[in-house]
Parts: C-alpha cells; structure tokens; sequence
C-alpha cells in the first residue's frame, strides 16, 4: 500500500488541508501540539473509522468548526498499481451522523461504515489493529526493544503479533469453563444422592400387587351396583303409577271444588241484580228533578263560546305586547353597548400612537414604518443578536480548551527544566528551553487578549438582547389595539340601525296598547261564566247516567231468569262428580310404602357407588405411585448420563489448555525463527554485512553474532543499537505483511524515533532506513527536531497559526 494523498476538513486541529505523499523518505516536523501524530491518525480513521483512531468521538470534528459543520477525510492510495479511495465523514451533535463512501479507479464500490470497512479489510487484507502494527511505529516501540527487562519486549511481541489473545484469554475461557463444568458436576452428583436415597426397590412390587387386589374389589362392586340399579328402576315405575292415579283424583276433586265456587257465584249474582232493581225506582225521581234545570244549557253554553273568540283576541294581543317589551329592552341593552364598546375603541387608538414611538425608538427606525413591518425588523435584530451571542459563546469554550491545553504542556516543560528531557519527546531541552517558553508566553497572551474582546462583546450584546426582549409584548399589545380597530366602522353603522329599530319598537307597542283597550274584555265575567256553565255540564252528565240506567230495567230482569236456570244445571254437575271420585281407587299409605322402599334401594346402590369410586381411588393413587417411581429410575440414568458427559467434558477442557499451551509454545518457536531469519537479512544489509546474525531466545532476549560469539544487545554503541531495533520492527512488519497474504511493498511510519540521539546517531538511523527503501518505497519519518529538515527526500512542515488551528507546507 502506497499513500497518494490525504485531504483533511474539520479533522481535529486541520481546517482545510490537502497533503501530497512521495515515494521515498518523507519527513513530517513540527512543534509538540502542532498535529503531527493527528496526520497519521487521521489515516486510520479514514480506512478504519473511529474505533480506530483510539480516541474519544467528541474530539474528532476540529474545536473551531462551528455546529453546523462536519469533519471530512479523504485519503488516496495505491495497492499493486491500482488507484483507491477511501471518504469518510462525521459529525457529533445531538445524534452521531457517520458515513463513508469507498471508490475503486474512481467508481464508486461501496457506501456506508460497515460496507466500506468490510471493502477496506479485503483490499488491504487486515483488520485495524494488524494494519496499525504492521506499518507504524510508535514513540515508544524502538525504546521498548531495546529494553534491558527481558518480560517488557516479550510482552510487545506477544501482543503485536495477537499471540497474547492465544495464550493468556484462551487459557482464561477454558478455566473458567472448566470450573463451570466441575460446579455443574457436583450439583448433578448431590442430585443423583438424593433420588436414590429416596427410592425402595421393594416400593414397585408392593404397588404393583396391591392394584391387582384393587382390580378385582372394583369388578366385585360393579356387579352389586348393577343390581341395586334394577331394583331401583322397578321402584321409581311403581311410583309413577301411584303418583298418576293421585293425579287423576285431584283433577276430579279440583273439578268439584269448581263447580261449588261456580254455584255460590251464581248465587250472589242474582241477589245482586234483584237489589239493584230495587234500587232503579228511587233513582227515577232524581231524573225527573234534573230534567228541568238542564234546560237552560244550549244558550249559557253559547254566551260563553261568544266570551272565548274575545278572550283569544285579548290574549293574541297581550302576547305580543310581552314579545314586542322583551325586543325593546334587548334592542336599549345593545345600543348601550355598543356605545361602550366605541368609547373603549376610543382609548385603544390613543395607547396605540404611544406603543408605536416606543417600538419606533427602542428599534432606532427612522422614517415611515408601518405597524406589520415593526415585528419584522424586531425579529430581524433579534435573530442577528442571539447567533452573535451563540458565536460568542462557542468562541469562549475553544478558548478555554486551548488555553487549559498550552497551561498543561507549558506546566510539563516547566517541570522537567531547561537540563531536562522533554516529556513529550525525550529529547534535551537545552537551549530550546527559552525559546519553548516564550512561546508558550506568546500564545497565552494571544488567547488572553482574544477572550477579554469577546467578554466585552458578550456583554454588549447580552444588554441589548435585554432590550429587545421588552419589544415583544408592547408589539402583541399594539396589534391587539389594530384589530381592534378593523371594526369601528362596522360598530357605528349597528348603532345606528339598533337605534333606528329601537324607535320603531316603541311605535309599535304603543298602538298595540291602543287594541286592548278597545276589546272591552273582562277577564272576572269570563271566569264567571265559565264556573256556571261547568256546574251544567256536570248535571247533564249525571242526568245522561240516570237515563242509561232507567232504560237497563228489561234487560236486568232477564238476566235474572237466565241465572236461575244455570243455578239448577250447575246442582245436577256437582251430583255427577260425586260419583266419578268415589269410582277411582285412591290409598295414600300407598305412596309412603313406595317412597320407603325407593329410598332403601337408592341407599344401598349409593354405598355401592361409594365403595366403587374408593376403590378406583386407590387404584388410581397406586398407579401414579408406580408411575412416580419408574419416572424416578429414569431420572437417575439421565443424571448417570450427564455426569459421565460432565466427567468427560471437564477431562477435554483440561487436555485443551495443555494442547494451547504446548502450540503457544510452538508458535513462538516458529515466530522467532522467521523473525530471527528476517532480522538478520535487514541488519546485514543496514550495516553493510558486519552483523549478518541476530538471534531471539525464548524471553526475546536479543544477541547478535559478531565474528565467532554472540552477544546481548547492551554491549553495542547507541549507534549500533539503533540499527538493531530498526531491523528489528523492520522485520516484525515484514512477517505481518507476508502472515496477511500482502505480497506488494507497502509503507512505514516511525513517530519521534530521534527523541534522544546526538546528531551522529539521528544520521546512522536514516542511513539505516535508507538500505530498505527497496523494500519499503514509502517511508515516513514524524519528528519534533527542527534540525531533521534536509534530511528528506520531502519534507512536510506542520505549523499552528494565531487561530489556533494547524497547516502543513513542503519545504523544498
């Protein structure tokens, strides 16, 4: 893989930068803080997103973008002569919007995270973490290998080459799986204690006999209640019998009891009607008395209807009297206010004129405004204060993050001196010391003097977004009196015509006045006439009732003589009953034999039911005793079966730890015998075939042949060490390359790998890396030494301007 360029948007500390690759050595210089190891992560996120950056989300987009903005990164490369392209955007705001899109000779391939991921991995044929290892270095790797502790550089190795996962969590997994599997082994066991302790073997027999016994009572029982069945169906037909028999005499002697109560109504009957003609003479005067005093009814009846034509004209009249006064009073209610409502119209124009020259001087108009464009111009000036007051704020923050992040660097210089190694770099301070200072001073001021003009201006504009906040309800309240305004003139047209009614009404009540006078109706002579002619009305009713009844005397008489011959017929029917009762034979006590002997039977029987279903009982209990039982038996050989399978589990578990632990050991046989083979070919070319063997033990303690012995690594120079590291992870690259199937050359990058050598050591390592750019056409070199530059093929210089922000320039 081979890097043609990376162009960065809103990345961390880069704004706007678009950074050309060479093949060759490139170095990448720069003060610490500048973004020199951003350029390199924001290679990582470009091909493998966030996760693989190994930084926080929120510190991805730059400080000084504003919120609107995304960060954008598009990185360029080659793989085995073909062009490929990686775009990847994000933003984090109230929802993290994360998208890439991967292009292949400038198609288009894939779009989206885990498409472009899943491209990049089949392209480059590694994940992030074997491309983060098999291509850079970091500050402390060369340190690491050539460190005196044997464990330190073993514990590197194992965990770049993913050798620690296999032995240390695998062996982990199995434990703790095998612990599970011996708990899980002795639960089974105390289980498989405990049936057997509960189990009889003598239990089974024993039920298996007595349900046997329990089959035959239960046939035994079946056969007595068959009979006593029998016995009681002969019973209940005997007692239906009787029960009919008992039947068919109370109908007989119901029918006689009825033809009794038939006769003496009979009776009563007749004697009724010879009372009532007793009766129809002294109601034969009181006719004759009322027949004169009705006569007089027609002509009353007629004055009367004379009064009511006038008593409905007088009541039409005094109707619309009442209608005509509720109008008049609903038409004076409205007209008085209406006229309030015009005086309130009155007040509301005059508030009106003295809201309008507030607004107008609070929002500084000069000219003619209309009242619509005032909310206008309000809404306008208030937009423009809260975006300058948001702006204010979010520079505020960025200025306190930048001013805590050169607080906290300058403190770490500080702390180490001016004889001291830089903390970051590992490189002497020297005479760098003051001039380090100073621009720590230089940038604290800037940032210092940029937070006092935007406090000022916070203020500023903080006391006139006060302001225009009152502007907001005198504006609701001048609209308010405008609308209400709008119907003035449809006020004063309804006043007029409620007045002009109003007058009309009263015309008319007026006249209306004058046709109840001229009626002459008086409402007591009608009340009069209405009670006497009532007291007719019911004299000529009773008078009617009186000749009804008169007319009825024939027709009573008859009914009389139909009475007694039906008196005589019903005598005759009582007689012929008599003789059909006496004809059915009917006995009582017979009944309450029969009940006796129906109730001995049913008893009987229900005893024989009893003992049945007691019997089927137990034999049913005894069946789910044996069923329990066999259930148990099986139980106990499903947990046989577990426990061998645990057994046998925990048994495999254990041989696999050795298994692992024994290929762990063989791995790192072969490992260090690719290594050591690749190694010793790299240090043999960097040092011209003066050293042309190294070799690793099983610590990874480094010797290297020099003549006829081998010797550790501390009895070299610096020099020499260096050379000897450099190979070193070299090599550890080039056996992860060719462990990924990657066959093609591809690029390396070493971060501040000249932190602590003299210039005679720095020019020793670059001749080193220069014997491998056959092997490695790219290689780039991140350093904080302004005194590297020259010293590249190309060289990129990364440098923070007054806004805080990083820019990269070629140096020729």
């Amino acid at each position: 893989m081979i890097i043609d360029r990376l162009i960065l948007k809103n990345f961390k500390r880069f704004r706007d930068e678009r950074i050309e690759f060479a093949d060759g050595i490139t170095g990448i210089l720069g003060n610490n803080g500048t973004g020199k190891s951003s350029l390199v992560t924001a290679i990582f996120f470009a091909l493998y997103g966030v996760q693989a950056t190994g930084i926080a989300p929120e510190y991805i987009v730059s400080a000084s973008a504003s919120p609107k903005d995304k960060c954008e990164v598009r990185l360029d490369f080659s793989v085995g002569g073909e062009k490929y392209a990686v775009v990847r955007t994000f933003k984090k705001g109230k929802t993290v919007q994360h998208d890439a899109d991967f292009y292949k000779d400038g198609k288009l391939r894939a779009s989206g995270v885990s498409q472009v991921e899943a491209e990049v991995r089949r392209t480059l044929g590694m994940g992030p973490v074997d491309f983060r290892n098999t291509i850079y270095a970091a500050q402390k790797d060369l340190l690491t290998l050539l460190e005196n502790t044997p464990g330190k550089r073993k514990e590197w190795f194992l965990r770049a080459l993913g050798i620690d996962y296999l032995s240390v969590e695998s062996q982990k997994i199995l434990k703790e799986r095998a612990d599970t599997a011996e708990g899980d082994l002795r639960l089974l066991e105390g289980e498989l204690k405990g049936l057997r302790e509960r189990q009889d073997p003598a239990e089974l027999a024993r039920l298996e006999s007595e349900t046997g016994s329990l089959n035959n009572e239960i046939k035994a029982l079946e056969g007595l209640r068959v009979s006593h069945a029998a016995k009681k169906a002969g019973a209940e037909a005997a007692l239906r019998g009787f029960a009919e028999r008992k039947i068919d005499h109370a109908r007989r002697t119901e029918k006689k009891h009825a033809l009794a109560s038939e006769q003496a109504g009979l009776l009563r009957q007749r004697d009724g009607l010879v009372k009532r003609l007793a009766d129809l003479s002294a109601q034969e005067q009181e006719y004759r008395t009322l027949e004169g005093q009705v006569a007089g009814y027609p002509a009353k009846k007629q004055h009367l209807e004379s009064l009511r034509v006038q008593k409905t004209e007088f009541d039409r009249l005094n109707g619309e009297q009442q209608f005509l006064e509720r109008e008049r009073a609903d038409l004076a209610a409205r007209v008085n206010r209406q006229k309030e409502q015009c005086a309130r119209l009155d007040k509301d124009t005059e508030k009106a004129a003295s809201l309008r020259a507030e607004i107008r001087t609070a929002l500084r108009i000069v000219g003619t405004v209309p009242d619509a464009g005032l909310d206008t111009i309000a809404a306008a000036k208030i937009a423009e204060v809260e975006r300058a007051l948001g702006t204010s704020s979010a520079q505020q923050d960025r200025l306190a993050a930048d001013r805590t992040k050169l607080l906290a660097d300058r403190d770490a210089i500080h702390a180490a001196g001016a004889d001291g190694t830089c903390p970051l770099c590992r490189q002497k301070l020297g005479t760098h010391y003051p001039a380090i200072e100073q621009e720590f001073e230089t940038r604290l001021a800037a940032i210092q003097d940029e937070a006092i003009k935007v406090l000022a201006a916070q203020e500023k504009l903080a006391q006139e977004k006060a302001g225009l906040d009152l502007i907001a309800p005198k504006l609701r309240e001048l609209r308010s009196c405008a609308d209400a305004q709008k119907i003035r003139e449809t006020l004063d047209k309804e006043l007029a015509e409620l007045l002009e009614t109003l007058t009309k009404k009263e015309e008319a009540g007026r006249n209306l006045a004058g046709q109840v006078a001229a009626l002459h109706f008086d409402p007591a002579a009608f009340a009069a006439a209405e009670k006497a002619l009532a007291a007719l009305e019911r004299m000529q009713v009773r008078y009617n009732e009186l000749a009804r009844q008169l007319a009825q005397a024939g027709e009573i008489k008859t009914h009389v003589a139909g009475i007694g011959e039906r008196i005589a017929q019903n005598e005759a029917a009582q007689k012929e009953a008599d003789a059909l009762i006496a004809a059915v034979k009917f006995d009582p006590s017979e009944g309450t034999q029969l009940d006796a002997q129906l109730a001995q039977v049913t008893a009987a029987l229900r005893e024989a039911d009893t003992g049945c279903a007691r019997a089927t009982e137990r034999y049913r209990h005894a069946e789910e005793k044996i069923a329990e039982i066999k259930k148990e038996q099986e139980k106990t050989a499903g947990l046989e079966q577990r426990i061998a399978a645990a057994t046998e589990e925990i048994e495999l578990l254990k041989l696999t730890r050795s298994i692992i632990a024994g290929y762990v050991l063989y791995v790192m046989q072969v490992v260090r015998s690719r290594i050591e083979g690749e190694v010793s070919r790299i240090i043999s070319e960097i040092t011209g075939g003066r050293y042309e063997q190294v070799l690793l033990d099983e610590d990874f303690n480094l010797l290297v042949r020099d003549v006829d012995d081998d010797y550790a690594i501390d009895r070299f120079s610096g020099g020499e060490q260096d050379d000897i590291a450099v190979a070193l992870r070299i090599a550890l690259s080039r056996y992860l390359a060719e462990l990924h199937n990657v066959q093609e050359s591809t690029l390396l990058i070493f971060d501040e790998i000249f932190g602590s050598q003299d210039d005679e050591r720095r020019n020793n390592l670059l001749t080193a890396l220069r014997t491998q750019e056959s092997r490695f056409p790219q290689i780039i070199l991140i350093s904080h030494i302004p005194e590297m530059q020259g010293e590249f093929a190309t060289t990129l210089v990364v440098e923070m301007g007054t806004d805080l922000s990083s820019r990269v320039k070629v140096v020729e």
